[in-house]
């Protein structure tokens, strides 16, 4: 009865491109083939320890070794669909599976090696209510099954506006101090990544790397994201 069913649910709730909407057919993941083709890919694992992200982090002092983003976040572009459909538009599992996809070919490039578990950037209690889900804990779940490495959510967020229209250094001011960090949950940990959705001027990231730093100061630190705008 199984083939059946699972058949009977794709006719009901087919699998769609999250680019074009296209439906997917056998084979296809997350993306049709004719959207892949174009997929801003970053290639930022290829110099984990210093690329247009962990520059854009460091300017900021955010303490930092490693980073890496699957592809390039430009407004407008019809691949930004991918990060509305899942922070807007219910679609948690759609980043969960995008996610799942780059860990596999970071896990094959090493970038994970030394790292003991993941830290998902939260929501404050608000936005997680509104929305009923926390995108970045979905993507922590994708590289989760394709590591095996453990979720922590060591960080707390207070509440706080938007950010969306901020210029970068009012976001900057406005995520400092936003961000705490649970020492007990850290207890035994010598490398955590930090699991975010986008990276944009990085001051969410990097409010989080410092509450992290002060909770647990000998704690390595990395940030792994699903996407990223390009260094000005």
């Amino acid at each position: 009865m199984r083939p059946t069913i699972e058949g009977l649910l794709s006719l009901l709730f087919p699998r769609v491109c999250g680019v074009c909407g296209r439906v997917l057919v056998e084979g296809e993941q997350t993306m049709c083939v004719s959207c892949r083709v174009f997929f801003p890919l970053t290639r930022f694992e290829e110099r984990p320890d210093w690329n247009g992200l962990t520059e854009k982090l460091m300017t900021l002092k955010a303490p930092v070794e490693r980073t890496a983003a699957y592809f390039f976040y430009q407004r407008r572009s019809p691949y930004s669909r991918l990060i509305q459909q899942m922070k807007y538009n219910h679609a948690p599992s759609l980043g969960r599976g995008l996610m799942r996809e780059y860990a596999a070919r970071l896990r094959d490039c090493g970038f994970f090696d030394g790292i003991d578990a993941l830290v998902p950037v939260p929501l404050s209690l608000g936005k997680h209510i509104m929305r009923g889900y926390n995108q970045s804990y979905y993507l922590a779940r994708g590289v989760a099954d394709v590591t095996g490495l453990p979720i922590i959510e060591a960080l707390r967020a207070g509440r706080h506006g938007s950010q969306t229209r901020l210029s970068a250094s009012e976001r900057l001011a406005n995520a400092r101090g936003i961000y705490s960090a649970c020492p007990e949950a850290l207890v035994g940990v010598s490398h955590l990544l930090l699991i975010d959705d986008i990276v944009t001027t990085g001051a969410t990231a990097c409010a989080c790397l410092e509450a992290l730093h002060q909770a647990a100061p000998g704690v390595r630190l990395s940030v792994l994201a699903l996407a990223s705008t390009r260094l000005q």
